[in-house]
């Protein structure tokens, strides 16, 4: 009788312990795709920045000359 019910206790345990490994793997995996998320959005922007920069680069400031005065 306690044998049978150990046994069924660990067969609770380890069901127990399934559902909270699949919780944690559900929650890791929002983890991870919200990092792969925000990775990518910092691409974007850094390769918007750089292009940005670039063209600026690219264009120069118009020269304002002066008049001369005699």
């Amino acid at each position: 009788m306690i044998k049978i019910s150990r046994n069924h206790a660990e067969e609770r345990f380890a069901a127990t312990r399934k559902k909270q490994k699949a919780a944690l793997s559900e929650e890791q995996e929002k983890v991870m795709k919200q990092r792969e998320n925000t990775a990518r959005l910092k691409a974007l922007r850094l390769e918007k920045e750089a292009a940005e920069a670039k063209d600026a680069a690219g264009k120069k400031a118009p020269v304002v000359r002066k008049k001369r005065t005699k």
